[in-house]
């Protein structure tokens, strides 16, 4: 129903919209980002997302603050209210309210662990953390690590790239490999993979706090600007790169074990970064495997490493 183009423009708007949520964003300003009128802009971005873009910025902008609520325990309730866009506390906490029937507070202080598989290093409520209070005082250590390896956990910088994308819109646990054998498939075609290319996965959001069928993850090929010029027609995005905490895996996981790479996830972010001198800048990158199946046009895609960008607090 809808064509490159306009896929190309409301992705160009989504990029926007993640980059800017603490900023004013009419409708009027979002559709100048994507150079449509208002009407034809709002029909198309509601036909190709599946909700209003009115609706869209005030989701994403209550999942930014749950998320720093849950991560960022210093940061004062109103002001992670205005971080996320929110120029009012009482609609903040009004709209929080009504999208997770509780309060910014109280889901702070643990409501959140309702959807949560396990208790966190920074929540007031955890079990995990009262256990170790009562037992030996060690709660500032680490006690609460499952599946990390320290000795694995490694700080580096990734470099700079360009990369072509593919989005994938659902579970995390589905539909991912297909976006993967599109621009793998496409990318190949025009010789624009070499044997050290990189293959950068993006998880847009927390699957504990979006809804599944609303997940977004990014399929991303890096490749050499020269290269693409020829091929215009598909859009370039930026990698920034810069500094990451980095965790490699003993074996590569298949996407269907996302459980297992939240687990590592969930220890980085509340046993990892509250004791490193870091803070994370958004969202996680995912290093990928990918190995076509012989005899097919089929693919093997794996999480081979996790990172996190960060940054000195």
């Amino acid at each position: 129903m809808y064509g490159v183009e306009q896929h190309r423009q409301i992705n160009k708007v989504m990029e926007y919209i993640e980059e800017n949520l603490n900023e004013q964003l009419s409708l009027e300003k979002l559709a100048k980002v994507s150079t449509y009128s208002v009407y034809h802009f709002q029909r198309t971005f509601k036909g190709i997302v599946g909700e209003t873009p009115a609706g869209y910025v005030k989701r994403l902008r209550l999942e930014n603050a749950a998320h720093l609520l849950i991560y960022e325990q210093q940061i004062p309730v109103t002001q992670v209210a205005l971080m996320s866009g929110f120029s009012s506390l009482s609609y903040f906490t009004y709209s929080f309210n009504e999208n997770f029937n509780t309060s910014p507070k109280k889901w702070r202080e643990g409501a959140y662990l309702e959807r949560f598989p396990r208790e966190y290093y920074n929540s007031k409520k955890s079990k995990q953390v009262s256990n170790n209070d009562i037992e030996d005082d060690q709660a500032s250590t680490y006690t609460g690590f499952k599946w990390l390896d320290l000795s694995k956990v490694k700080t580096v910088d990734l470099p700079a790239c360009k990369t072509v994308n593919r989005q994938s819109i659902g579970p995390y646990t589905e539909g991912i490999p297909h976006a993967w054998e599109e621009i793998y498939h496409w990318s190949k075609a025009r010789s624009l993979i070499q044997s050290d290319t990189w293959m950068l996965g993006v998880p847009r959001n927390n699957p504990y706090i979006t809804p599944p069928d609303k997940s977004r993850y990014d399929c991303r090929i890096a490749i050499r600007e020269e290269g693409h010029s020829e091929h215009a027609e598909e859009s370039l995005y930026s990698f920034k790169g810069g500094k990451h905490v980095v965790y490699a895996f003993d074996e590569p996981l298949d996407y269907r074990e996302r459980s297992q790479m939240v687990e590592c996830y969930s220890e980085l972010y509340s046993f990892w970064l509250p004791k490193s001198g870091y803070r994370y800048l958004g969202n996680p990158v995912e290093l990928v495997q990918i190995e076509q199946i012989n005899g097919s046009l089929e693919l093997d895609c794996k999480v081979k490493a996790i990172a996190l960008a960060i940054e000195p607090k």
